[in-house]
């Protein structure tokens, strides 16, 4: 199949391109018009396939207790957004849920058609009660290594990013553990002193959460996690693009702060977002139609990354090569398959996003397969 538009997304700007797909693969990127293609897309852009690095579910889907048949719709949905990879994000369980879980990802990651699972990100239990958010005070248990263990076990090696929370990890054991087992680390919920945690980017900690949310402010005498974000620029950052998590002057405060390859879009949805059912105890829609706790936490949300994308142009003050990275390469680069995803290259896997000027999404290739019914 060769697809072609006068906006392909090539070497960091819009390029006029045919793109050869064969067998999940792109066999080749050559000259506009050098061939009959299949579909021509005209001025609509073609762009590397979305990847949200944090999401929690989708359309009443919920990664916590999803089944195959749960998995199967979540992956078939997200394309809609643009979206063609996702790591299944976790929260925090009792230790039983929490393996129950993880057995039961473990068999969704790499199968399937449409968007591709490429892992387990787990965000609790070893987090900050004071940084806690709207996770479940009761089950957050402190940072210990046998617990992680079997954690890893039950998950089958797929756990591939974890976060913690290290000024509760005695002498960073956990961290040093999790990186042994090719496990990455990002810091989130956590009140970290700037210290504690510049050390743990140092010992192989690559990143933060959702950078702003859940954790200690910025201080002029005590910068914290956010002092890390904006004065190390190895460090991926995490950022929910809603306007609503983070405003949009603090956003392009990161924006400005953080060099185009390191920035990441994540959604942090909430298996809610997309669903028109009841919603369970202890949840509401607020006035800005945000999911908050009755104790008014924000509870994950229901950004598109399309929209977030659009947004981080129109409201962030981000170019267009920091925007677009911030969903497809950096993301890519965050969870350590840039080697087949994350760009427009041939011999990587043909996960296209086509949008309007707007991204909007026309249509979506997961693997070369068209994911959006026309």
């Amino acid at each position: 199949m060769i697809l072609q538009s006068e906006k392909v997304w090539l070497r960091d700007a819009f390029r006029p391109a045919q793109v050869r797909i064969q067998d999940g693969k792109i066999t080749g990127v050559g000259e506009y018009g050098a061939e009959i293609p299949d579909v021509d897309y005209g001025e609509r852009y073609i762009l590397p396939g979305f990847i949200d690095a944090h999401t929690h579910g989708h359309m009443g889907v919920d990664s916590s207790i999803a089944d195959g048949a749960d998995m199967e719709k979540w992956r078939r949905e997200v394309p809609k957004e643009g979206v063609t990879a996702f790591m299944a994000t976790t929260a925090t369980e009792s230790e039983a849920d929490n393996l129950a879980t993880f057995r039961r990802l473990s068999q969704t990651v790499g199968k399937g058609e449409g968007a591709e699972v490429l892992g387990i990100y787990m965000e609790g239990n070893f987090i900050n009660p004071a940084c806690k958010g709207a996770h479940d005070e009761t089950l957050i248990a402190k940072p210990n290594v046998e617990q992680l263990k079997r954690y890893l076990e039950a998950a089958g090696g797929q756990i591939k990013r974890m976060i913690l929370a290290v000024e509760l990890d005695e002498d960073f054991q956990v961290l040093q553990y999790a990186l042994s087992q090719g496990v990455r680390v990002s810091l989130g919920h956590s009140a970290a002193p700037y210290e504690t945690a510049r050390r743990a980017i140092e010992l192989g900690a690559d990143a933060i959460t959702h950078t702003y949310n859940g954790m200690k402010q910025l201080h002029h005498r005590e910068p914290s996690l956010l002092g890390v974000a904006f004065t190390m620029n190895e460090v991926y950052t995490e950022l929910i693009g809603d306007g609503h998590h983070v405003s949009w002057p603090a956003v392009q405060m990161l924006c400005r702060a953080k060099d185009e390859n390191h920035l990441v879009l994540v959604s942090d949805a909430s298996p809610l977002k997309g669903y028109d059912g009841p919603l369970p105890a202890g949840i509401h829609i607020d006035q800005q139609g945000q999911f908050r706790t009755d104790s008014g936490a924000l509870c994950s949300s229901s950004l598109r990354i399309n929209e977030g994308v659009r947004n981080l142009i129109r409201y962030g003050g981000a170019s267009y090569v920091q925007a677009i990275h911030a969903a497809t390469l950096a993301p890519a680069r965050m969870l350590g398959v840039d080697d087949r995803k994350g760009s427009i290259q041939v011999g990587k896997d043909a996960d296209l996003t086509v949008t309007d000027e707007n991204f909007r999404v026309v249509q979506c290739y997961c693997r070369g397969m068209g994911m959006v019914e026309e």
